[in-house]
């Protein structure tokens, strides 16, 4: 890959209706499923969008390690076939750096919009001024989505916190709307909390009530009554740990059923075969143990089935403990 330099000419003006992408997305009414690091990858994204997830975002990619040729970055944000409305969020912290990552991102893939991480707590990611540290820097965010913003014919937004160690969201999303962002995701809490105690939802609605782009609110979403009262506040809807192990969760939120235990038990494998088809190796089956312990809270005796699950690590092996925990399914 080209380094930063390469950056070149400017794009072409995208077509009305990539401009309008999350208008649009939003008006469908769904909600979407989050960027999450080891969790959003290609066989899960699908299985959400299947269950009606509005749009998926990829776990985030450092434009930095793109300018310098490393790959990973692409296997990370790559699509999996006919995948639509794709939006692959970068991290980096240095305007000229995520927008050459960002263009790169665009002539390989051609996603539906691209989204800035501003949000990510841990330290590995804050100690390099990117991620959520970037809460703290208003003018060097805005002056990342400006760029970014120029550098591709798609849409451009950002997923934030309420602050890093203090709350200050509706100034950096001030900043960002001026500097040409077209929609800001808000978790309803501060870097400093990380996951701990409850969103504040009520602090996001203000926010929105501030700005003329959309705005999407993150945080603790699990049931239809929190989607329908966000909604109601003018909020689209991100879930992220709510769906994990539980990609119907899209469904229930527009008021539809979970399915029955052999649909899941048959849903648990499906996701496990497109794994091991996506990475190419038997190793895939490890790496879902994550998903496959959160799986295991819809049957009988979760607990036991978790401390099983956590075992396998091969397709044959995940058959079989299924086969137990749901004879005759």
């Amino acid at each position: 890959m080209n380094g930063v330099s390469a950056l070149a000419p400017s794009p072409p003006s995208p077509p009305p209706l990539a401009r309008d992408f999350y208008t649009r997305k939003l008006a469908e009414g769904g909600a979407v499923l989050a960027p999450m690091a080891g969790f959003s990858d290609a066989p899960f994204r699908r299985l959400c969008r299947r269950f009606g997830s509005a749009w998926a975002v990829t776990e985030m990619v450092s434009a930095k390690a793109l300018t310098v040729g490393d790959e990973r970055g692409l296997e990370i944000s790559a699509p999996y076939e006919g995948e639509r409305d794709l939006v692959i969020q970068v991290f980096g912290g240095e305007p000229e750096v995520v927008a050459a990552g960002g263009r790169l991102l665009y002539e390989r893939f051609s996603p539906a919009a691209l989204d800035l991480n501003m949000g990510c707590p841990v330290k590995k990611v804050t100690g390099r001024s990117c991620g959520a540290k970037l809460m703290n820097d208003p003018g060097r965010a805005a002056a990342i989505i400006g760029q970014l913003a120029r550098a591709v014919p798609v849409p451009v937004s950002a997923k934030l916190r309420l602050g890093y160690d203090r709350v200050n969201a509706l100034e950096v999303a001030l900043a960002l709307q001026e500097a040409g962002a077209a929609l800001i995701t808000i978790h309803g809490r501060t870097a400093a909390q990380k996951y701990t105690g409850e969103a504040d939802w009520e602090a996001v609605a203000e926010i929105a009530a501030r700005l003329a782009i959309p705005v999407v609110g993150s945080g603790d979403v699990t049931t239809q009554e929190q989607f329908r009262r966000y909604r109601a506040w003018g909020l689209g809807v991100m879930v992220g740990r709510g769906a994990l192990g539980r990609p119907w969760v899209f469904r229930e939120l527009r008021g539809e059923p979970a399915p029955p235990l052999p649909e899941i038990k048959d849903l648990i494998l499906e996701h496990a075969r497109s794994m091991r088809a996506w990475y190419g190796t038997d190793h895939a089956v490890i790496k879902m143990r994550g998903h496959l312990a959160r799986y295991a809270q819809a049957f009988p005796e979760p607990e036991a089935l978790r401390k099983a699950l956590m075992q396998v690590s091969t397709l044959g092996a995940l058959e079989r403990v299924l086969a137990c925990a749901l004879p005759g399914a």
